[in-house]
């Protein structure tokens, strides 16, 4: 191996994320020219949920969540837009809190449990929060349904596998088609890339229930 190659060129595994299936964490490792080709996939979704050229998006996560969440930073600057980030835990709800007020974000991707529990920590309405949001984005089904108790639209952010899934329409998510093939197996989808991966994935399934109505389009259970 020669000088250049060992210590100049960059390594082939951009990072390991982890994938929760039925409850048990699998690891998966992805490459620099997979975050970049989920970011040009991506910057389409986040321009679906209102995202623009001079815009800032609010992305709250998790570090184990980067192989999901990074294509979404570089999305929104595909976008020509900014992002700031806070963590989805009870400690940082105030952060989440702080820059909704002060950055006036037109979309917030990622509210979860967690995130509203640290919020009514702090005695926060979550409908005065996000309420001024153009567009919310929610990781689970508890988030989801606590905001529209509270009167608020959120739509449904769902990781689907390795990629990310959105709700357009209300009870369907959709998907990058040309990137990945989704099908529905006794009612669970299973996911096969269709372009180039560092880890390929045949039949893998995602833990997400629903059947794929048209390519690009799944209806949750």
């Amino acid at each position: 191996m020669t000088f250049a190659a060992a210590y100049e060129n960059p390594p082939s595994v951009w990072g390991v994320g982890r994938l929760v299936v039925d409850g048990e964490v699998v690891p998966w490792a992805v490459s620099q020219d997979d975050i970049d080709d989920e970011a040009d996939s991506q910057a389409a979704r986040l321009a679906a949920l209102g995202v623009g050229a001079g815009d800032l998006v609010l992305i709250v996560s998790l570090l184990s969540q980067a192989i999901h969440i990074v294509p979404l930073e570089k999305a929104a600057g595909r976008l020509g837009a900014l992002y700031s980030s806070a963590d989805a835990t009870p400690a940082d709800a105030r952060r989440t809190a702080s820059l909704i007020r002060q950055l006036e974000p037109v979309a917030v991707v990622g509210v979860s449990a967690s995130v509203l529990e640290g919020l009514d920590e702090l005695g926060l309405d979550p409908a005065e929060v996000f309420g001024p949001v153009g567009a919310i984005a929610t990781a689970d089904e508890i988030a989801r349904d606590a905001l529209v108790a509270a009167g608020l639209a959120p739509r449904r952010w769902v990781k689907l596998g390795p990629t990310s899934a959105w709700e357009e329409t209300p009870g369907t998510v959709s998907y990058d088609a040309p990137r990945w093939q989704a099908d529905d197996d006794a009612g669970e989808i299973v996911l096969t890339n269709v372009a180039s991966r560092l880890t390929p994935c045949e039949q893998f399934r995602t833990s997400v229930r629903g059947r794929v109505v048209a390519p690009g389009t799944i209806a949750l259970d």
